[in-house]
């Protein structure tokens, strides 16, 4: 069912509500069509004016539910949203309304994606660096015609600060490696990764093709958590020929019923683009317990 349109002209008609707005082309006409709504007799069938309105009627409830659910749209918004299905706006208002309800979308993903852009461009997730009202002001001078800087021009700070940030996080992340390697116990293996034996069990080693259960923890250098089993409450099973090369390495290390830390550098893990939580150049901080050796 095709609704989406409707729904998001109701919610844009609905915001301007308090607003004056532009003269507009002129509304198209609708005309009403009589329905019997009385039962039909057993055994006839319906009429197609008779079906096609009870089709409609019934598609109510669900409709209702996706709104509200998908959409935020309520029983206060009940007679836009009528009036949009029934045609009653101008392909140039609908236009007008998308336009405002896309304007509306992107600013509420650009505000949401703040601790993602401070990460990547400001050094931390925690650190105050982006501002998402200004984000939104370039957006809305640049749509405008009316920005201080050209695209070409902006595209190249946020290159230059891209790059500073990865170069400042590439020599944070080498001087963690290089101090962690100081530590008591610590063993450091040809490949770059480092390991300490927390505990050390007697039980079987892992092959290449084994799958293993475990625990874990993953952190990057300043102490954020990305991942976490103990979070979840149960152990993970994997192949171990199915993840990053420094847990391949490490795991096959590690007797059934060890615990170990791993510090994995960027190269035996997601490298220099990183990926979903983890940005690029990120030494891997891993606190593993293997549980078991499934085949």
């Amino acid at each position: 069912m095709k609704i989406r349109r409707f729904a998001l002209a109701a919610l844009a008609l609905f915001a301007l509500t308090a607003a004056a707005a532009p003269k507009t082309p002129k509304k198209k006409k609708t005309t009403a069509v009589a329905v019997n709504t009385t039962d039909l007799p057993a055994g006839k069938a319906a009429t197609g004016t008779h079906f096609s309105y009870a089709y409609g009627v019934a598609q109510v409830p669900d409709m209702k539910n996706y709104l509200l659910q998908t959409q935020g749209i309520d029983s206060t918004q009940y007679l836009a949203l009528g009036q949009a299905l029934e045609g009653r706006f101008s392909d140039a208002e609908i236009a007008r309304f998308r336009a405002i309800v896309t304007g509306a979308d992107i600013a509420a993903q650009v505000k949401a994606n703040v601790v993602t852009l401070n990460r990547s461009y400001g050094g931390g997730e925690n650190v105050n660096y982006t501002d998402a009202s200004l984000i939104l002001k370039g957006m809305s001078d640049g749509i405008a015609g009316r920005a201080s800087f050209s695209p070409d021009s902006a595209q190249k700070v946020v290159s230059e600060q891209r790059d500073f940030q990865i170069s400042e996080r590439r020599k944070a992340n080498l001087a963690y490696l290089e101090n962690y390697k100081k530590q008591k116990g610590v063993v450091a293996l040809p490949s770059g990764l480092l390991y300490k034996a927390v505990r050390k069990g007697n039980g079987a080693l892992p092959a290449d093709t084994s799958t293993v259960e475990v625990h874990y923890e993953g952190k990057l250098i300043d102490g954020t958590v990305f991942d976490s089993s103990y979070k979840r409450g149960e152990t993970t099973s994997f192949p171990l020929n199915q993840v990053i090369k420094g847990w391949q390495e490490g795991l096959k290390l590690m007797p059934v019923g060890s615990e170990y830390e791993l510090v994995i550098p960027y190269t035996l893990a997601y490298g220099e683009s990183g990926t979903r939580g983890i940005p690029p150049f990120a030494t891997l901080i891993f606190k593993v317990e293997l549980k078991d050796i499934k085949k």
